[in-house]
């Protein structure tokens, strides 16, 4: 069971795609799928890059700022592997 706070990496989408938080939670993006994908931040000077996740692989970031992170996977930006994390 995945907790509240992860993103599903599987099947060439993050789910969910769209995620609020509040400032200081923690985010888990896991690898649900054979291939490898990223979390990469559209914005540049923001630090949320996973690298590569493997299946099975998981990468923990914490937000401490309030805004709105629209982030891609560096592999499959193009099928629409693209999310966006809310931050309040």
């Amino acid at each position: 069971q995945p907790s509240p706070n992860s993103i599903s990496m599987g099947n060439f989408a993050f789910n969910p795609a769209s995620k609020p938080i509040t400032v200081g939670t923690t985010i888990t993006w896991i690898n649900s799928s054979g291939f490898l994908h990223t979390a990469t931040s559209d914005s540049p000077g923001t630090e949320l890059s996973s690298g590569d996740v493997g299946n099975g692989g998981s990468f923990p970031h914490t937000f401490n700022t309030p805004g709105t992170f629209p982030y891609h996977c560096t592999y499959h930006q193009l099928m629409g592997m693209t999310g966006t994390i809310i931050v309040q």
